[in-house]
């Protein structure tokens, strides 16, 4: 009988950051440690994805009870935190980095292995923000992590002609704005307020990830007289209810005087676009860590046959192409170029609200479903009453000191 092997995905392990619009892609250090230790009692083995791929590929004997860990983006805190828990506990993970976000500071900032020995204090420790190549170049020479491509920009693009949104004061919603205006401060954009690198009233269209779409290019005319017009305009415009509809009127004004320049990227723009975004990363990735790279995580999930086939061309032995996929369970037999993952299940939400921070067990029987053992769908689906009962609970009770 094949065995199967779970693949989880991680983002950020670090501190809440509730100004943040992906808050919801931290797993708190507490609640990661919690997690790794569990594994290591229950004698999980984490494998990395080169031995996953040749297991897949050749039924090569891999390690009892194999496990990957995977973490997305490149964060910061993955070296202050989840590097040394992992350290701690006998395990290894893989991080998939795009060298657009790279910090470029030269040296290793402080982490957990620092306070453990006494150097620092944990409130001394600073994880807001993206790895630099001396901290990637320090966890792959422990043999502990394995860093692997993530594509080059990690952005979004329009996609068509519908105007979703203008960029206004206080407006979170598309940071990726700010990366293509300045890619130069990607990484900063965590510890920065970037919004100004858009002027206000700029149009925002209908988007979609660089890698899954045809980039649509805007009318700068256009642009250009919105953000003359908000520019002309007394300072407290955008408190004003209606100056939406105000800038849509502008919208109207300039289309009935003036035919739009505006196109979509050719087929050979977007081939040329995609080469950028996988042969680039993967040769600086390999340039500047000595190492070669050989596995690609799609960012945000996002490809289509023309990125799948210069992915292949780019020399990518296997990428992340499936989420909770039910008929695949990374196994000998399943086509080892299809990497299947599952999210970590840190955090339990209900309709976009957050609910409770989970436990191991939860996160067990997650891995547990994955593999799939069918019952473990009923013990998530009790931990969930459990949590949402507890938070029913907490708000009445909350409710009534109010009184």
């Amino acid at each position: 009988m094949s065995i199967k092997v779970p693949v989880i995905m991680y983002h950020s392990v670090g501190r809440n950051n509730p100004d943040w619009i992906w808050n919801h892609l931290i797993t708190p250090v507490n609640v990661f440690e919690a997690q790794i230790k569990f594994l290591s009692k229950r004698v999980f083995n984490s494998i990395n994805l080169q031995e996953l791929y040749v297991y897949m590929k050749y039924n090569n004997k891999i390690s009892d009870n194999p496990i990957v860990l995977t973490f997305d983006d490149g964060y910061l805190d993955n070296w202050v935190y989840a590097f040394p828990i992992l350290k701690k506990y006998g395990m290894k993970g893989t991080i998939f980095v795009n060298p657009e976000f790279v910090d470029p500071i030269d040296k290793c900032r402080l982490n957990l292995d620092d306070v453990w020995n006494g150097k620092c204090e944990e409130k001394d420790l600073f994880s807001k923000g993206f790895l630099s190549w001396h901290e990637m170049r320090k966890m792959e020479e422990s043999g502990i992590i394995d860093i692997q491509s993530h594509s080059m920009s990690h952005t979004w693009y329009f996609t068509g002609d519908e105007i979703v949104d203008f960029h206004h004061p206080g407006n979170d919603q598309f940071p990726w704005l700010f990366w293509n205006a300045h890619p130069e401060r990607k990484s900063f954009y965590l510890n920065e307020n970037q919004e100004t690198f858009v002027p206000y009233g700029t149009p925002i269209y209908k988007n979609g990830r660089s890698l899954g779409i045809k980039r649509y290019f805007e009318d700068t005319g256009l642009s250009r007289h919105l953000t003359t017009f908000v520019k002309n305009q007394e300072d407290d415009f955008f408190t004003c209810k209606d100056w939406k509809n105000a800038l849509f009127q502008q919208v109207n004004i300039y289309k009935s005087e003036n035919k739009l320049n505006d196109r979509y990227e050719t087929d050979e723009e977007q081939e040329e676009r995609f080469r950028y975004e996988l042969f680039k990363s993967k040769a600086l990735l390999e340039d500047k860590l000595n190492k070669k790279i050989d596995f690609l995580c799609w960012a945000g999930g996002a490809f289509n046959n023309k990125a799948l086939s210069i992915a292949n061309e780019a020399g990518y032995l296997s990428s992340t192409l499936f989420y909770n996929d039910s008929e695949r369970k990374n196994s000998f037999g399943d086509d080892p170029s299809e990497i299947n993952r599952t999210g970590c299940v840190s955090e339990f939400n209900w309709h976009n609200n957050f609910i409770s921070y989970t436990e191991p067990r939860y996160f067990m029987a997650n891995i547990k479903y994955f593999c799939g053992d069918k019952i473990y769908l009923w013990v998530i689906r009790l931990y969930k009453i459990k949590y949402f009962a507890k938070f029913i609970i907490k708000k009445l009770l909350k409710r009534g000191e109010m009184r």
